[in-house]
C-alpha cells in the first residue's frame, strides 16, 4: 500500500505555518465546510452515497492516519461498482457497508458515520436537549452490577426537581427492573421517558430504597459547571461540558475567582464524563489557569489559531496576524493547587484541556487514560440518506506548533467506577484529595 508522507508544519519567524484555502473569520469558529455540490451522480443509491461521503473525505479530511482516504477510496468504489453492475438492485446499504470499510482501513476513530439523531451521546444521557421528551440525567450502567448510575442530574430538570442527585442508582420502571444486560437499560429507560412520564425505583447509599414520580420534558442541553466544597479549603469545580463554549469559559472565570475569594487554597477540576466541545472554550478555560494559552488547527482547508492571553480571546492567522478578538468578561486566575480528574469518558476538547493544565499549569492528574481524541477537530456534516459524517477537518498543535498527545495518561491511575460510586465511593476524588493532603496538614 502507498502511504502519504505526512508533511509537518513548517516555521517562518517562529511561527507554525501551513498552505490553507480556509481562513477563520471569527472568533466562535465552527470549522464550517464549503465542499460544494459537486458530488458524482450515480443511479444505484450505494454509488450515490459512497459518491458523496468520498467527496467530503477526498477534499477535507485533515487527521492523523498515515495513509489519506483518496489511496483508499479508489479500489473500493471499483469493488463496490462492480457488485452494483451484477444487481438488480443496488440499496445504499451496500455503499455504507463499502464505506465502512474505507473507514476501518483508514484507522482514525474520530472520523465515523452515525445515524441521524445518534449525535455525540455515546449513548449515555437519557436527555440531549433537543427538544424531545426527557427527565434530564446522565447514566451510565455498572458492569458488575444493575440498574444505572446517575451521574448528574441536570438543573432544573425533572430529575433535580425530584431531588435525584449524583450516585443515586435507578433500578426499576414503573415497577419492572432494569434489564439485566448492560446494553439494554439504557434503552428501556429512554423508552419509558418517551412515554411521557415515568415512577422509578431508586437505591441510594445509606438509605432506604425510595420512589419518585417523573413527568418527562423538553430539558436544556446546557450542563454548567458547578463549585463545592470537596475538603476544607479544597474547592470542587465540576465541569461536566465545554458547551456552550462561552458560557461555560466565562462560569468557569467565575467559579474560579468565587474559590479564591472564599479561601480555597486549592482546587480539584473534574473533567470526568466531559465529552468536550469547542475550541475556544477549551482555551479560554485554560486561560483561568495560565498567563497565555493557545491551539494551532492544521487541515485541507483550515489554518488559523485560537490564543488567550490575560483573559483576551483573539482568532490568529497561521503568521500570528489577529483577525478577531473578544475580552472574556470577569477574566480569573488561579494560582493554588491543582488537580484534575479525568476517566475514559473524558473526550476531545475536554482531554485538550486536561493535557493543558498537566503540562502548563503544573496540574497532577487522576483517574483513568481517556477515550483518545485529544489532537483532532472534526466537523459533523449532514448526508443526504440522514445520516451524519463525524469528519476529521484538522491536527490540532500546541500554540508552539508541538503535537498534543491522543489521550491523557494520569498522574495517579484510579478506576472510576460507577458501582463504587452508588455505594458512596467516588475513588477519583478521594485519590485527588490524597494528593493534596500533605498541603492540608
Amino acid at each position: 500500500m502507498h502511504r502519504r508522507r505526512r508533511r509537518s508544519p513548517r516555521r517562518v519567524g517562529g511561527r507554525l505555518v501551513r498552505r490553507s484555502a480556509h481562513r477563520c473569520a471569527g472568533l466562535l469558529c465552527c470549522l464550517v465546510l464549503a465542499l460544494g455540490a459537486a458530488v458524482a451522480r450515480a443511479e444505484a443509491p450505494a454509488l450515490a452515497i459512497f459518491d458523496e461521503v468520498a467527496q467530503h473525505l477526498r477534499v477535507a479530511y485533515g487527521g492523523t492516519a498515515p495513509v489519506h482516504p483518496s489511496l483508499l477510496l479508489p479500489p473500493a468504489r471499483a469493488a463496490l461498482a462492480a457488485r452494483c453492475a451484477r444487481a438488480a438492485v443496488c440499496p445504499h446499504e451496500l455503499g455504507l457497508a463499502a464505506l465502512a470499510g474505507v473507514l476501518t482501513e483508514l484507522g482514525d476513530p474520530h472520523t465515523r458515520l452515525i445515524a441521524d439523531g445518534a449525535g455525540e451521546r455515546i449513548g449515555r444521557e437519557a436527555a440531549d436537549g433537543d427538544g424531545r421528551l426527557a427527565i434530564g440525567v446522565a447514566v451510565r450502567a455498572p458492569v458488575d452490577g444493575l440498574g444505572l448510575v446517575i451521574l448528574d442530574a441536570f438543573p432544573g430538570s425533572a430529575a433535580a426537581r425530584a431531588g435525584l442527585v449524583r450516585g443515586d442508582r435507578i433500578m426499576a420502571v414503573d415497577g419492572v427492573s432494569l434489564p439485566a444486560a448492560v446494553g439494554e437499560r439504557l434503552a428501556a429507560l429512554e423508552t419509558a421517558v418517551a412515554s411521557g412520564g415515568l415512577r422509578a425505583a431508586v437505591l441510594r447509599a445509606g438509605s432506604e430504597p425510595f420512589e419518585v414520580d417523573l413527568v418527562a420534558g423538553p430539558t436544556p442541553r446546557e450542563r454548567p459547571p458547578s463549585l463545592a466544597w470537596a475538603a476544607e479549603g479544597v474547592g470542587w469545580l465540576r465541569i461536566p461540558s465545554l458547551l456552550p463554549g462561552k458560557e461555560v469559559a466565562t462560569a468557569v472565570h467565575r467559579l474560579v475567582a468565587e474559590a479564591e475569594a472564599t479561601g480555597a487554597h486549592a482546587l480539584i477540576v473534574d473533567l470526568r464524563d466531559d465529552l468536550g466541545g469547542t475550541y475556544d472554550a477549551v482555551v479560554a478555560v485554560a486561560g483561568a489557569f495560565e498567563a497565555s494559552v493557545g491551539r494551532l488547527f492544521v487541515g485541507p482547508l483550515v489554518g488559523f489559531g485560537l490564543r488567550c492571553d490575560d483573559g483576551l480571546l483573539r482568532v490568529v492567522d497561521p503568521f500570528g496576524r489577529t483577525h478577531a478578538s473578544e475580552t472574556l468578561p470577569g477574566a480569573a486566575r488561579w494560582t493554588g493547587e491543582l488537580v484534575v480528574l479525568v476517566n475514559a469518558h473524558t473526550l476531545s476538547g475536554a482531554e485538550s484541556l486536561a493535557w493543558e493544565l498537566q503540562r502548563h499549569a503544573g496540574a497532577r492528574v487522576a483517574g483513568e487514560t481517556t477515550a483518545g481524541l485529544a489532537n483532532t477537530a472534526v466537523q459533523t456534516l449532514p448526508l443526504s440518506n440522514g445520516m451524519r459524517l463525524v469528519l476529521t477537518v484538522a491536527t490540532v498543535y500546541d500554540l508552539d506548533g508541538s503535537p498534543l498527545p491522543a489521550s491523557i495518561t494520569p498522574d495517579v491511575f484510579v478506576p472510576d467506577d460507577p458501582l463504587r460510586l452508588a455505594e458512596g465511593h467516588d475513588d477519583p476524588l478521594e485519590a485527588a484529595l490524597d494528593l493534596l493532603r500533605p498541603r492540608r496538614r
